[in-house]
């Protein structure tokens, strides 16, 4: 491909960014409250989702 200047910046920026592969977390030990949860590794926030079993009407 053609360059407009001789800048070797020029050819740094016209290629592809490499980034690595991001590694899966590991899954929850057993007796964790998140264990089988698929957000583990996100960022666990607890209450969670999951230990709602009904939520309660909206009230108006």
């Amino acid at each position: 491909m053609r360059t407009f200047t001789d800048s070797p910046y020029e050819r740094m920026m016209m290629q592809t960014l490499r980034r690595p592969k991001q590694s899966r977390p590991t899954p929850a030990p057993k007796g964790h409250p998140c264990h089988g949860c698929k957000r583990y590794g996100e960022g666990c926030v607890l209450p969670c989702y999951r230990g709602i079993a009904v939520s309660p009407p909206p009230s108006q």
